[in-house]
């Protein structure tokens, strides 16, 4: 079973119409509603990929049965005093995302968090953390939680940015899944301006664990201190990319629990992050793009810095 915590849950509306033009009036011509958050659409693409989970975190009143009416097996501690909502308005042209920070989270809740997970660990192959916090939580709960993880022997893949992603870095020994700007914050250098072989490589060396690093139109890397792997995409894909990372995270997780290497690891990561993009919301993936596109990916090594190719 893989186990996904997310601290900050969300209610994902997405609305689809032709053209966005602000300061107008807009008919939807499209509207889907589903619980979601990062680690919540890690479980639901699982869930796809037929793959035992259990989506676990802070929430408000009800988030579970969301979740459970949906197939999704679920156990929130639901100390929020609601769950937040986030909002995609996906035109012919552009995405346009619109996030609420989220509430504060009642006390002792990260402390009940923190048993539940332990809990749960007995039975789970991977552990997965993903997304942001709550205000005024502590950011070095997904840390705790990683290494709960690794007194259970579980590995643990902790998909964070900011402040949670620094304490990670400089104390989880767990895998960080960073995107191309999340790792340039995270080393006070702008997404384009980091290095992103080099500096995947000294995180790795830094965690002791495997850097994995997405790419957007590059695709995938994977560092550990001495190696780098690179999955490239078969082709731009127009769609929606906005559960493409937690789609990886999921099938990285999934390979992970079979025990795959690395490189078989991000073909996997990328033919699912795909199957995200042409979805019609995050947390779904369109499994004949995933077939299709996972045979035909090919990880190679990177012996020169990516600015150098």
């Amino acid at each position: 079973m893989i186990l996904t915590v997310t601290c900050n849950p969300a209610i994902d509306v997405t609305y689809r119409l032709p053209h966005l033009e602000p300061g107008d009036v807009h008919r939807v011509t499209e509207v889907t509603r589903s619980p979601g958050g990062k680690g919540v659409n890690v479980s639901r693409v699982l869930r796809l990929l037929r793959r035992s989970t259990l989506a676990t975190g802070l929430a408000g009143p009800g988030f579970t049965g969301l979740l459970t009416d949906r197939g999704v097996d679920a156990h929130f501690v639901e100390s929020l005093p609601q769950t937040r909502q986030t909002l995609v308005v996906h035109d012919d042209q552009r995405v346009t995302s619109l996030w609420e920070p989220g509430y504060v989270a009642a006390p002792n809740s990260e402390n009940d968090l923190t048993d539940l997970v332990a809990q749960r660990l007995r039975d789970a192959t991977v552990l997965v953390v993903s997304g942001s916090l709550p205000p005024g939580t502590d950011p070095a709960l997904p840390t705790r939680l990683a290494h709960l993880g690794r007194e259970h022997a579980v590995p643990v893949i902790l998909d964070l940015d900011g402040e949670p992603l620094l304490y990670a870095a400089r104390n989880s020994a767990a895998i960080l899944t960073p995107n191309r700007d999340e790792l340039g914050r995270l080393l006070g250098a702008s997404g384009e301006a980091v290095e992103v072989v080099a500096a995947s490589r000294e995180l790795a060396a830094a965690t002791g664990a495997p850097v994995v690093v997405t790419l957007g139109a590059d695709g995938v890397i994977a560092s550990d201190s001495e190696t780098t792997w690179q999955v490239k995409p078969l082709r731009a894909l127009e769609g929606n990319p906005t559960g493409a990372g937690d789609a990886a995270v999921a099938a990285i997780a999934s390979a992970l629990t079979d025990g795959r290497p690395w490189p078989e690891i991000l073909t996997e990561a990328v033919a699912t992050s795909a199957a995200a993009v042409v979805a019609p919301a995050a947390g779904e993936i369109d499994l004949p793009t995933r077939r299709a596109w996972r045979h035909q990916l090919h990880a190679e090594p990177i012996t020169r810095l990516l600015s150098e190719r």
